[in-house]
């Protein structure tokens, strides 16, 4: 079962937002001043009821009090990931694992050519798929199908590390970091394959600030409601034409 959820900085006002909206998953935005919260952010998280995942955070001046507290958030809240960029992995994921060998970081895709996006899939032991920098970076806003073509060789070949997903609404000559409904031409085809590959990690509407409000972020959750109802419906008269046996 597909689990979506949203991404923001751990705000009592961004809880309540995302769970008004009808969200029940969320991804946190984190940095050092966060992580010297992290108590205050496990208890928002459970008292609002969210699986969760973590960003690590994208700047390279943490102490090892930070360090620990990543890890302690992390298994407080038993996230699914730790999303890191490859430089902060580099800088710091020796150390993280040391203390904790079950961390599960997802490395993220970035602004890479299709010859060092083979390179990070295949070195880094978990990956964090961004689409919408897969289709704007890698492959230079090609049409919609040969994104899509992209994404299925991905999960036939890389499931297995895959941990997170970001899935903004993304389309060639428009902004980063737009709800999925802005996309739907591309967001229903990703859920299913995604589906299809039995993929159990979060996977996050990941949108500008200006999104982030009830009437947005309401807008993806009724998007994949409506993607889990026709998915139902197409299995369900997938059934009704298989021939039965005597």
């Amino acid at each position: 079962m597909l689990k979506v959820a949203t991404k923001f900085t751990p705000e009592v006002q961004a809880f309540e937002t995302a769970k008004a909206a009808g969200f029940c998953y969320a991804e946190f935005w984190l940095d050092a001043s966060w992580l010297s919260q992290w108590q205050t952010i496990a208890q928002r998280a459970h008292q609002h009821g969210f699986g969760n995942a973590l960003h690590f955070p994208n700047r390279s001046d943490l102490s090892e009090v930070r360090l620990g507290e990543s890890i302690r958030l992390y298994r407080e809240l038993n996230c699914s990931a730790m999303v890191i960029h490859a430089p902060m992995l580099r800088r710091y994921g020796q150390w993280l694992l040391k203390h904790d060998s079950t961390l599960r970081l997802g490395v993220e895709n970035h602004r890479l050519t299709l010859a060092e996006f083979e390179r990070w899939a295949v070195d880094n032991t978990w990956l964090t798929l961004d689409v919408e920098h897969l289709w704007k970076f890698t492959l230079q806003d090609s049409p919609v199908d040969a994104l899509i073509r992209a994404v299925d060789d991905f999960l036939v070949r890389f499931r297995s590390k895959l941990v997170h997903v970001h899935l903004p609404g993304y389309a060639p000559k428009f902004d980063e970091h737009r709800p999925m409904y802005c996309s739907r031409e591309m967001v229903l085809p990703v859920l299913s394959l995604l589906a299809d590959h039995q993929f159990d990690g979060l996977i996050v509407s990941e949108v500008n600030p200006q999104f982030q409000n009830v009437s947005e972020l309401r807008m993806d959750v009724l998007l994949f409601e409506r993607w889990q109802e026709l998915r139902q419906y197409d299995g369900a008269s997938q059934s009704s034409k298989t021939p039965r046996g005597k």
